[in-house]
């Protein structure tokens, strides 16, 4: 798989820009893309469901629980970047049942609490091809305005990214099973629930 600086070599490719031999360099390139790469990683990866970065944990409730409208409060794993679901099965699973407050899941559900979210994968080694391609595609056009002064660039790399994440998820589609949606409130009163 890549390295970082493969993936930044792949942006300054798109941007028709002098490539880098190490994101520490003391160059224009390198300094402009160290600057930005870890916060640019965090936020593609959060931007998509990226199976690689998808996973579960039970976490358990803080000792101090909310002031007021939920019974408890489960602080998020720290390399938490996006909550995918709460609940261990579609049934548990109600959206209406938890929120997102101050960097904790409230909720009534009691003690520990089963989760899937994204997670911070640091190591390039791990990232799949869609991932590279639209993560590099992120980079290129974040950073084509100040190295290359382009616009025209930029919007090129953002069309690129779109096109890599339509790829992403269709390869998602193949790889899980098909996602059952929520039932609506007519729906769940129609079962009694």
């Amino acid at each position: 798989m890549a390295s970082s600086v493969q993936i930044c070599n792949q942006a300054m490719a798109k941007l028709g820009a002098q490539r880098i031999t190490d994101l520490l360099d003391d160059t224009r390139n390198a300094r402009v893309l160290n600057a930005i790469y870890d916060i640019k990683r965090d936020a593609e990866l959060a931007a998509h469901p990226w199976t690689f970065a998808i996973t579960r944990a039970k976490i358990p409730a803080s000792s101090t629980a909310p002031s007021f409208g939920w019974a408890y409060a489960y602080p998020l794993p720290s390399d938490c970047l996006r909550l995918v679901e709460v609940g261990e099965a579609f049934a548990d699973y109600d959206p209406a049942g938890f929120e997102v407050e101050g960097g904790a899941i409230l909720t009534d559900n009691a003690s520990p609490l089963s989760i899937r979210y994204v997670q911070r994968v640091t190591n390039s080694g791990l990232y799949p091809p869609l991932f590279v391609e639209s993560f590099a595609c992120r980079l290129a056009a974040e950073t084509a305005e100040e190295l290359t002064q382009n616009l025209s660039k930029r919007e090129a790399a953002w069309a690129e990214r779109k096109q890599a994440i339509a790829e992403a998820r269709r390869t998602n589609a193949i790889e899980r099973p098909p996602q059952r949606s929520q039932p609506t409130s007519w729906e769940r009163a129609l079962m009694g629930l």
